[in-house]
């Protein structure tokens, strides 16, 4: 994908967050794109914590404002927080903009559950 977007969507990521409080937002990305992606928010002094496996995360311990995630592991990564009863470590879930078609899915997936759907963005 052309930088440019991908710099377009940190811009807009940063805006958020200076207009808005937010605790922590899950970051939905192409696999291929992950590290450029991580080296963009980092570059606009995000903290960034990549989720690789969804195994064993400890949501109250982790220290970073953006969770980024493959887009392959989104799904497992959401019925792992239902199943657990968590909700409460994250204010967003943002797409990036190549994943227009897995946000899409996800809402259709998920409508019912308005933890989910009220906090994507």
């Amino acid at each position: 994908m052309r930088l440019d977007i991908k710099d377009q969507f940190v811009e807009e990521l940063d805006d958020i967050y200076k207009t808005h409080l937010i605790y922590r937002t899950i970051v939905v990305c192409s696999n291929d794109d992950i590290d450029e992606y991580k080296v963009l928010l980092e570059n606009k002094e995000f903290s960034v914590y990549v989720v690789d496996t969804i195994k064993n995360i400890n949501y109250d311990a982790l220290d970073h404002r953006i969770l980024l995630i493959k887009y392959d592991l989104i799904e497992e990564f959401l019925n792992d927080i239902i199943e657990n009863n968590i909700s409460d470590f994250y204010t967003y879930i943002a797409f990036t903009h190549d994943n227009a078609n897995i946000k899409e899915m996800i809402s259709k997936k998920y409508h019912n559950n308005y933890d989910i759907i009220n906090n994507i963005i």
